[in-house]
């Protein structure tokens, strides 16, 4: 008799788990296949674009392309300096102005992966991967862009 209540309680037990899991636990929907990931084109007003910017905003990142700018026309070996002005244009939206300073880096210095990946990047976003684009001639309008700054032309 000891052996038959245990086994009552036991039956008691296991039937009550049941009940609970079957009305009060969360229901598992099993999902449903995704849909793909499609890497789609950045809006046309990036976040942080140079259209969201205050005023003073403006004249800070001015500032900084113009000394960006005044590093390179003193080194124009100064593939740093040609980087972070790439940076600059890439975070404000100005993709196809970032080529330039990529593609004159690179001619300095063509075993930075980094600067390949940046400048590919700066391709796609800006549209010019779907054309023929001449890197030598975006680096030579480049550094002369930089050589003139400051001088009036």
């Amino acid at each position: 008799m000891r052996h038959l209540s245990a086994v009552l309680v036991t039956a008691h037990v296991a039937l009550f788990a049941l009940a609970w899991n079957t009305l009060l636990a969360p229901k598992r929907a099993v999902p449903s296949r995704a849909e793909p990931v499609v890497a789609t084109r950045p809006s046309a007003v990036p976040e942080g674009s140079l259209d969201s910017l205050s005023l003073s905003e403006l004249e800070t990142l001015a500032r900084a392309e113009d000394s960006l700018v005044l590093e390179v026309q003193q080194d124009s070996a100064n593939v740093e300096a040609m980087a972070e002005l790439a940076h600059l244009y890439m975070r404000h939206g100005s993709f196809e102005q970032a080529v330039g300073p990529l593609a004159r880096a690179l001619e300095v210095s063509p075993g930075r992966d980094d600067l390949w990946y940046e400048l590919l990047l700066a391709l796609k976003l800006s549209g010019l991967d779907q054309r023929e684009v001449d890197l030598t001639v975006r680096a030579l309008e480049f550094a002369d862009m930089a050589r003139m700054a400051g001088h009036g032309c």
